[in-house]
């Protein structure tokens, strides 16, 4: 890692201290070596920053909108921590290359199932090419909750930092082993996918899963210790 990578990463670490009071001991619970996918729900354009600092020096890889690299600075630190672009309306071929290559070497691979910010922090669909990816290259996969960023009943005061929380869920993978997954199954996976997201989370932000009954069928949680 550049000089200048680990003072970006220390001075983002000093602001989110500053001005957020963060669980930072839930992430003891995230494995530090892959491959897997992390699962996290997409409230602020601050929680990804805030994950990756905080987990280095782990080597994650995180999808990022394209559109960060149209501005000199975001672009600088989206290929500082070698984030992958992603066209939010249509994953191309470029960016699933660009996947299976952070898997196959063995690292962590961190996306936003919802494919987009929910900006009243309650969960959306999550997007059925995650679980295409999950399924082809046959790896375990690990939920993080990041809530209170938006949190409409925290009052501003005057050097009181907002309270965020993360939450860590058990690892889990793909029941189905090998085979084709048609576009009804994959939307079955991302939908059990997003309920082990929510699992972590206070109800009342399970949105478009509020009314969805938890009965995992295509997926399963790991053993202990098997992802460490």
């Amino acid at each position: 890692m550049k000089l200048s990578e680990r003072f970006m990463n220390a001075l983002f670490r000093t602001l989110f201290r500053m001005f957020f009071r963060i669980n930072l001991g839930e992430l003891e619970k995230i494995p530090r070596k892959g491959p897997y996918l992390m699962m996290v729900n997409h409230t602020s354009a601050l929680d990804g920053p805030m994950l990756y600092v905080f987990l280095q020096p782990m080597k994650l890889v995180a999808l990022a909108k394209k559109q960060l690299w149209e501005k000199k600075f975001t672009a600088y630190v989206m290929n500082s921590w070698h984030s992958i672009p992603v066209d939010r309306e249509n994953m191309g071929r470029e960016t699933m290359e660009a996947c299976f290559s952070v898997l196959d070497r063995g690292d962590v691979l961190a996306m936003a199932p919802e494919g987009t910010r929910s900006h009243d922090g309650n969960l959306q669909q999550g997007k059925a090419g995650i679980a295409y990816i999950a399924h082809k290259k046959q790896i375990p996969m690990v939920p993080v909750a990041v809530y209170g960023f938006n949190d409409p009943s925290y009052k501003k005061k005057l050097f009181r930092r907002r309270p965020i929380t993360i939450a860590v869920g058990k690892p889990f993978e793909i029941i189905q082993k090998g085979g084709r997954l048609d576009a009804s199954m994959r939307q079955e996976i991302i939908d059990e996918i997003m309920l082990r997201l929510a699992e972590n989370m206070p109800k009342k932000h399970w949105g478009y899963y509020k009314d969805h009954v938890i009965d995992y069928q295509l997926t399963k949680t790991l053993q202990e210790g098997l992802l460490s």
